[in-house]
């Protein structure tokens, strides 16, 4: 009796709907189509495909190492946290084995709401979050053991948008139906639009994969910064500390900075096969695994080929010396 009543109801409000848009199109067509413009150009962005954003290259440690490339998208399916205390959602694709020459790696994606990562492109902690969040994803959904270094590479995505679209969705998507809705059936009443919209938002619920929403990763209350992941989750319970640096430069005739000298103390480490190091053109990433870990951005764009490090027993200083451009 009671889902009769529901019934009901649910068909009341719908008659009213239906009434208020008649009543629309008649009295105020300009407004009816605007109306209709809107609702269908919101419902194109919600079904458009996921777009490339950045590529981290990592390394997956196994028995024998391999590269991990992860490409993080952007992708309005994926929706964004209402508020600074709930979770960041994204949604993970499958892992694939890839062959490239004589180079075996393997290659991934990870997605999230665009305005997620804008947060993430305006704050480099927020952007290492985001990597390191993806990276801990990875790492728990595919029994994985990643290194805790990546690098920011200069390219997008790694591989094709078709293969990347395929391992997050795993079919067209309904992305498809909706354009094809609203490109070839511009003179089709209002009903088959909205009979349209909704079986291509069934076909995304049936076809699309879960969303994760990691529940133990939350936001801080400061507004724009997503609280940083504790090192014991990445480290079995051995904490990472941010190491003592100096950062140091020596300047040519005309005053700017000719090489960006750094030097990092690593009390605990005795030998440089503990450390990893990697640079791109503006950032810096040093890591000890289960000891030390230090992310820069550089105030200067560097040569990468030729950057120069060497490790002080003695000291137990790292140095690196970055010529600029």
């Amino acid at each position: 009796m009671a889902a009769k009543h529901c019934e009901k109801d649910m068909l009341q409000q719908v008659n009213q709907l239906w009434s208020l848009l008649d009543d629309m199109s008649e009295n105020s067509p300009e407004a009816y189509q605007r109306f209709i413009r809107h609702h269908l150009e919101e419902g194109m962005k919600q079904f458009s495909p996921p777009e490339p954003h950045t590529c981290v290259q990592t390394r997956i440690l196994e028995l024998s190492e391999k590269l991990l490339y992860i490409n993080l998208c952007t992708w309005n399916m994926v929706s964004s946290p209402k508020s600074d205390s709930d979770p960041v959602p994204l949604a993970g694709g499958k892992l694939e084995e890839n062959v490239e020459g004589t180079e075996t790696y393997s290659v991934t994606d990870v997605a999230y709401n665009p305005e997620v990562l804008k947060k993430g492109n305006e704050d480099p902690v927020e952007r290492d979050q985001l990597v390191c969040l993806a990276m801990k994803y990875i790492e728990e959904q595919h029994s994985l053991r990643l290194s805790h270094s990546y690098t920011l590479l200069k390219y997008k995505l790694k591989g094709s948008k078709k293969q990347m679209k395929r391992r997050l969705t795993g079919n067209a998507g309904p992305a498809q139906t909706a354009k094809k809705m609203t490109a070839g059936e511009n003179d089709a009443s209002l009903l088959q639009q909205l009979t349209s919209l909704k079986s291509a938002d069934k076909e995304k619920e049936e076809n699309d994969p879960p969303i994760r929403l990691p529940s133990d990763i939350r936001h801080p209350k400061k507004p724009g910064l997503i609280e940083e992941i504790s090192s014991t989750e990445f480290d079995n319970g051995n904490k990472v500390e941010t190491p003592k640096y100096q950062l140091s430069f020596i300047k040519g005739e005309n005053e700017k900075a000719k090489i960006i000298q750094l030097k990092v103390e690593l009390p605990g480490v005795s030998s440089v096969t503990e450390c990893n190091l990697s640079v791109s053109k503006d950032d810096l990433v040093v890591d000890v695994p289960e000891k030390y870990r230090l992310q820069l951005d550089l105030p200067e764009t560097i040569s990468e080929d030729n950057v120069r490090a060497k490790f002080n027993k003695k000291t137990q200083i790292l140095s690196v010396g970055m010529p600029t451009k």
